[in-house]
C-alpha cells in the first residue's frame, strides 16, 4: 500500500481558529442576535474540512483498490481512532460543563441529584445523544453535538464506500445530497417522525461531509491543471475572495440561502487551498504555530460553552454581559489553552495506562 503524507495547510489551520472564535462569539450574542448572526456557520467549515480530510485519507491509502476484508479493517480502524479521540475530548469537556451547569448553576449538591442528572447526561458521554435517541433534545455541552453527528455521518459514508464504492460516489451520494438539501432548505415539520430518529442536525452534518468529498474531487482536478504564474495569482485571488465572502456572510447574514452560499464557497476554497496551486499556502506554510492553531480551535470550540454559562450566571443583565465581551474572550482563550495541554497529557498517558493495565489484567 502506497503511503503518502497527510495534507496540511497553515492558512486553513489559522482559519479553523478564526471560525471557532466566530462560533464562540455567536453563542455569546445569541440572545440579542445583533452581532455575528451567521457565526454558527463555523460548524459548516469544520465539517466540510473533516469530510475533505476523511476522503483524502481514504484515497491516500488507496483503500478502494483493496479486497473487501481490508476495506472493512480500514473502515473500522478509522472509526475506532475517531471515536477514541472524540470520546476523550468530549469527556473532559463534559466534566467541566457538568461542574459548571449542574453543580454550580443548578446547585445539584446531593448524591441522588447528581445520579439523576447523570442518568440523563450519560448518553452525551458515550457520544450518541444527538443521533436521534434523545428525540431532539439538546446536549449539556451544546457544541459537542457536532462531534456526535460527525461520528455517525463518517461511519455511514465510509461504510458505503467500503461495500459499494463507486456506486455510492456516483449515484447514492449525489442523490441523497439532492434530497437531503431539499429537506434541509424547506425543513418540513410534517416529517417530524423522521426527524425524531434521524435528527435534523444529523442530516445537516451528512450533507456537509459529502460536500467535503466533493471538495476533494475539485482539489484533484485543480492539481492536474498546469497553471502559469498569472493563473496561480488569479486562483489565489479567488481563494482569498472566497474566504472574505464567507467571513462577510458570518458577520452580516443569517438565512438558509446564505448558509448554502457559504457551503458552496467553502467547498471551493478548501479545494483551492489544498491544491498547492494557490500562493496563499506558501505565504503561510504549515508550521508549529499553525498546527497549534488547529489544535487550539477544537479546544476553544468544546470549552467556550461552560465559560459562557458561568458569565451568564454572573452577569444576568444582558447589557452588562455584553460589556464583559473582552473579559469573556480572554477567559475562554485561557481555558481553551489549558484544556489543550491537558488533552496533550491525556493522550500521552493513554498508551502507558493501556500497557500497564494489560500487564496486570492479562496473563503473560
Amino acid at each position: 500500500m502506497e503511503e503518502r503524507k497527510a495534507p496540511r495547510n497553515g492558512f486553513v489551520d489559522v482559519m479553523r481558529l478564526g471560525f471557532a472564535g466566530l462560533v464562540m462569539m455567536y453563542h455569546f450574542y445569541s440572545n440579542g442576535k445583533k452581532h455575528f448572526p451567521g457565526g454558527f456557520l463555523g460548524v459548516e467549515f469544520f465539517v466540510i474540512l473533516a469530510g475533505f480530510l476523511m476522503f483524502s485519507a481514504w484515497d491516500r491509502h488507496q483503500v478502494s483498490g483493496l479486497p473487501l476484508n481490508k476495506r472493512q479493517q480500514y473502515w473500522l480502524g478509522y472509526m475506532k481512532r475517531r471515536y477514541v479521540k472524540f470520546f476523550w475530548y468530549c469527556l473532559v469537556a463534559f466534566v467541566i460543563v457538568f461542574l459548571t451547569v449542574r453543580i454550580w448553576r443548578d446547585k445539584v449538591d446531593s448524591i441522588a441529584g447528581v445520579s439523576d442528572a447523570l442518568s440523563v447526561d450519560i448518553w452525551e458521554i458515550i457520544l450518541i445523544k444527538m443521533n436521534g435517541l434523545n428525540r431532539g433534545k439538546g446536549t449539556l455541552n451544546a457544541p459537542a453535538w457536532t462531534m456526535n453527528c460527525m461520528l455517525l455521518a463518517e461511519f455511514l459514508i465510509l461504510g458505503m464506500l467500503t461495500f459499494v464504492g463507486q456506486k455510492f460516489l456516483m449515484f447514492f451520494m449525489p442523490l441523497s445530497v439532492i434530497f437531503g438539501s431539499g429537506y434541509w432548505i424547506n425543513n418540513y415539520t410534517a416529517l417530524g417522525d423522521f426527524s425524531a430518529f434521524f435528527t435534523f442536525g444529523m442530516l445537516r452534518i451528512y450533507v456537509l461531509t459529502c460536500c467535503g468529498i466533493l471538495s476533494y474531487w475539485i482539489c484533484k482536478k485543480i492539481k492536474a491543471v498546469p497553471f502559469s504564474a498569472i493563473g496561480r495569482w488569479v486562483l489565489t485571488g479567488a481563494e482569498l475572495t472566497g474566504y472574505t465572502v464567507c467571513m462577510l456572510i458570518v458577520l452580516y447574514r443569517n438565512s438558509r440561502y446564505y448558509q448554502f452560499c457559504f457551503m458552496l464557497v467553502t467547498t471551493f476554497v478548501l479545494a483551492v487551498s489544498f491544491s498547492g496551486k494557490s500562493f496563499a499556502g506558501s505565504i503561510l506554510p504549515a508550521n508549529r504555530i499553525t498546527n497549534f492553531c488547529a489544535e487550539l480551535s477544537l479546544s476553544l470550540y468544546l470549552t467556550h460553552w461552560p465559560v459562557l454559562i458561568a458569565f451568564q450566571g454572573l452577569f444576568q443583565d444582558i447589557n452588562e454581559l455584553y460589556r464583559q465581551k473582552f473579559v469573556f474572550l480572554c477567559c475562554a482563550l485561557a481555558v481553551a489553552l489549558g484544556y489543550t495541554y491537558i488533552m496533550r497529557g491525556i493522550f500521552k498517558l493513554l498508551p502507558i495506562i493501556k500497557e500497564k493495565l494489560g500487564s496486570v489484567m492479562l496473563e503473560e
